[in-house]
């Protein structure tokens, strides 16, 4: 055989192959979930079927910082101002930033609150369970606060709010071979039944499947026999007892408006592992820090379908109205 026809033979092959795993990436549903995108796994298995709650987009607002009643400094789950449309819509002006934009929350807190221009009465902390401890540590080693108040810009839409999936349409921005990896990945988790983890090419193992044994009661997506959540949920530090006391040490600091902290826990400690945080809790409840939003989603688990996403490690829509009318009983028995 001729050396050119050899090469176009090879060539052609190649292209056949890479066009056929091109093809099927293109025909992959696209990853809505933060947990499926990541893992490269399903979206048409594990995305929610019930119908999502709706949230007002008059109550998706921010208000200035200078009129603000709550001040809220969070992670991704309060970026949306989804559990927060409660407090908007019992009246309250919210204000909220992130943890990024703020940088540690340092001794001299109260005096950035006052050069900020907050004059409300409430702040409210929010931090996901597996975040907390390496943000408790930053806080506890610094004196000053280095950045100055930033808002998050306005949400121009709920992402969450509607069926969980994204509008049907091929999949451009995926890697090319990622739908036979989608493919690979979901198959195996059905067949597996035992945990099995995806290793990210870019950050390791971050993604577990875990068989749920009553999973479909709690879930809507096709495959409710089995969970998706983060490694870092039991990878990173537990909070500790120790936690606690310096949450209330940072709260007694002087000129500190009433603080309440809100810690939501891990999708994996809510479904698969409910006492990773016993001791803290109790100690976070007897010094009166914030609300037990662990034992609130513990019962709203057996009660509300999808609480948490099954596609993602935030809440689902429902699960954001349930933690914000918790939040606006906790800002009420504050004021009182």
């Amino acid at each position: 055989m001729k050396p050119g026809v050899l090469w176009l033979r090879i060539y052609g092959v190649g292209f056949v192959v890479c066009f056929a795993f091109l093809w099927i990436t293109l025909l992959t549903p696209v990853a809505y979930g933060d947990l499926t995108r990541i893992g490269r796994i399903s979206e048409a298995e594990f995305a929610a079927l019930t119908p999502a709650p709706k949230f007002d987009a008059a109550n998706l607002v921010d208000s200035p910082v200078s009129t603000a009643d709550v001040l809220v400094i969070g992670d991704s789950f309060s970026i949306r101002f989804a559990w927060q449309a409660s407090l908007v819509e019992a009246g309250l002006h919210v204000v909220t930033t992130h943890w990024d934009k703020t940088g540690p929350l340092c001794a001299d807190f109260p005096d950035w609150l006052h050069r900020s221009g907050f004059k409300g009465r409430y702040v409210i902390i929010e931090s996901i369970e597996r975040l907390l401890p390496e943000r408790l540590d930053e806080a506890a080693a610094c004196t000053t606060m280095s950045q100055a108040f930033q808002a998050i810009p306005r949400a121009t839409q709920l992402a969450a709010d509607s069926a969980m999936t994204s509008p049907p349409r091929l999949n451009w921005d995926a890697e090319w071979a990622s739908g036979l990896l989608t493919y690979i990945h979901t198959r195996a988790i059905k067949a597996s039944q035992t945990d099995l983890t995806f290793n990210h090419p870019r950050w390791g193992d971050l993604i577990v499947s875990r068989p749920l044994p009553n999973g479909c009661e709690e879930f809507s997506n096709r495959l409710c026999t089995k969970g998706i959540f983060l490694v870092d949920d039991d990878r990173n530090p537990a909070l500790t007892e120790r936690s606690a006391a310096f949450m209330s040490r940072f709260d007694a600091l002087a000129g500190m408006p009433k603080v309440i902290w809100m810690v939501i826990p891990n999708k994996t400690t809510v479904y698969t592992n409910r006492y990773r945080a016993a001791s803290f809790m109790n100690a976070f409840t007897a010094l009166n820090l914030g609300p037990d939003l662990f034992a609130l989603a513990a019962n709203s688990r057996q009660h509300v379908m999808d609480f948490y996403s099954p596609n993602d490690t935030h809440l689902s829509p429902a699960g954001y109205a349930v933690v914000g009318a918790r939040m606006l009983q906790a800002v009420k028995e504050a004021g009182k």
